[in-house]
């Protein structure tokens, strides 16, 4: 059985690459958002475009950040559950961000569901993230499933 204080170690360890990831993404810094990705990372984004693969997701971030300047995006961490003797953990929280379309800003927000995993070299990375829009000004809103 795990003590508290592994859990809560493993807890400010997932909140502080989580705090690497928004700095990532205020520096539009896509490098550096796929080091705290697994390799086989899977995303289902606000508006339910999913994407498979840390490579391909640092590099959909990159195409982001040249077309649009302007795209931040920040996640708080609300709950952080671990289980540490499985080295996996559940992170719940709030999202919000702008970006640029058609030269107007677009504010959007939401929350979001994200799964982490312990490395082998003991480092936290993002397995699954699955994101859901709850607001949105000026957005496009995704096509019905077929």
């Amino acid at each position: 059985m795990s003590n508290i204080s592994e859990i809560n170690e493993s807890e400010n360890a997932i909140r502080a690459a989580r705090e690497r990831f928004n700095e990532a993404i205020a520096n539009h810094d896509a490098q550096a958002i796929g080091t705290l990705l697994a390799p086989e990372y899977h995303i289902v984004t606000g508006r339910s475009d999913q994407f498979h693969g840390a490579d391909e997701e640092a590099l959909r971030w990159a195409d982001v950040f040249r077309k649009d300047p302007s795209v931040i995006y920040r996640r708080i961490p609300r709950e952080i559950r671990v289980n540490e003797n499985w080295g996996l953990a559940e992170e719940l929280g709030n999202w919000s961000g702008s970006y640029s379309m058609e030269n107007d800003i677009v504010n959007a927000s939401g929350v979001y569901s994200a799964k982490w995993q312990r490395a082998e070299n003991g480092e936290w990375l993002i397995q699954v993230e699955v994101f859901t829009t709850l607001e949105c000004n000026g957005c496009v809103k995704p096509d019905p499933i077929k």
